[in-house]
């Protein structure tokens, strides 16, 4: 009898220390998802990269907090268990914070943008900017500029309130292009989704060429439109 009390009492304190899990070891847990998905995106194929849809996720430990998002390339046949392994993140991430009384840092962190679905060593991959070497980089951010400087083909100004002069690096000067701050919603984020990428690819030109750090740190002074012909004109 006293046997059964005993093995009684280890297996509820087995299960006491299971249930109170420090924050730690539940950020542990999560990351280990983490890695389970990642492992699992390895086993699909690249032969068919425009079926794939980008899925997010909230990124791992980082202190729980501010964490930036991670890109994940998902298909049909790996849809069940990724969404699984992804309520399972989720679970312990959200348990982990709950546990966490850290102060929350009041710096926010961008998450990186993402270039689309490539294939990387036989499976595929949702790219980023470290992604490119130094050639892949250039030409990219060459292709980007071009996108930002004819975004609005057409610009019509009414109210100079509502536009921008935005900069950028070109050829290591310091230019500016227009930013429509209007009620498109849709306009508004495909443009911050091209700058973004274009200040990602500046940023990993300036770690493969050491030659463009200066380009990539000139530093901006606001610019100022006004409206001309109807037209949108950025100040000098």
């Amino acid at each position: 009898m006293k046997l059964i009390r005993v093995f009684s009492l280890i297996v509820l304190c087995a299960a006491c220390k299971k249930d109170n899990q420090s924050y730690e070891e539940l950020y542990k847990k999560a990351d280990e998802k983490l890695v389970e998905i990642e492992e699992l995106i390895k086993t699909s194929s690249c032969s068919n990269l425009s079926s794939l849809r980008i899925d997010s996720v909230s990124g791992g430990y980082n202190g729980g907090y501010n964490a930036v998002y991670r890109y994940f390339p998902v298909g049909n046949k790996t849809k069940n268990a990724y969404n699984k392994l992804k309520s399972e993140y989720m679970s312990l991430l959200e348990a982990a914070r709950k546990l966490d009384e850290r102060p929350i840092l009041a710096m926010l962190v961008e998450s990186e943008p993402h270039f689309g679905i490539g294939c990387m060593d036989g499976s595929p991959k949702v790219l980023l900017a470290s992604d490119f070497n130094l050639e892949q980089t250039r030409e990219k951010l060459n292709t980007n500029i071009s996108a930002l400087e004819t975004f609005y083909a057409n610009p019509i100004c009414a109210n100079p309130s509502n536009w921008y002069a935005l900069p950028i690096v070109k050829d290591c000067k310091l230019k500016y292009v227009l930013f429509q701050n209007d009620s498109n919603n849709e306009s508004r984020r495909d443009f911050n989704a091209i700058y973004r990428q274009h200040k990602a690819l500046s940023r990993r030109l300036a770690k493969l060429d050491p030659s463009y750090v200066k380009c990539e740190n000139l530093l901006a002074s606001p610019k100022g439109v006004r409206c001309e012909n109807n037209k949108p004109v950025i100040e000098e």
